[in-house]
């Protein structure tokens, strides 16, 4: 049915904020995207490499990971298995048998070393433009909002399963 010639539409200011964040996370995504390619690597691989880099001991589980990226637990499992395969990371059962445990290996460390004097420097020249105070209020918003993705999808999973 077509919309009658009286209809507005006015967006909702929040629905703009979501297409907004979305079309600067697929233009950011595929820049970054194309800075990796070279090493078959995706932005949410780089990620890994800085968060266990990052970690006490170099090494985090599963849902370690998936929770300090706002991630979904089967998106690490699917990148570790990447990760693996290119000898960047390591992967043991955890003591308790039922998690995994994933290690940064030295070619991952290495490599690391490299991509991330070209990788920051773009995102710092592309984010200098939000202030410092701004940008960790931000920072907070986008990871309550990424946890909030995360759970909704989990509670869909399950109740499909």
């Amino acid at each position: 049915m077509p919309l009658p010639r009286n209809f507005k539409l006015t967006a909702d200011k929040r629905t703009r904020l979501g297409t907004q964040l979305l079309r600067l996370a697929k233009r950011y995504d595929r820049a970054l995207g194309e800075r990796l390619s070279r090493w078959q690597l995706s932005p949410t691989h780089y990620e890994i490499l800085k968060v266990l880099y990052a970690a006490p001991d170099y090494s985090l589980t599963h849902s370690q990971l998936a929770e300090a990226m706002g991630v979904t637990l089967p998106s690490i499992t699917l990148a570790v298995r990447k990760l693996g395969a290119l000898k960047l990371v390591g992967a043991q059962r955890a003591k308790d048998r039922r998690s995994r445990i994933v290690s940064l290996g030295v070619k991952g460390a290495e490599l690391l070393s490299v991509l991330y004097e070209s990788y920051e420097g773009f995102a710092e020249d592309l984010f200098n433009a939000i202030p410092d105070k701004s940008a960790d209020k931000l920072d907070a918003v986008i990871t309550r909002l990424l946890s909030r993705l995360s759970a909704m999808e989990d509670a869909r999973v399950a109740s499909a399963a």
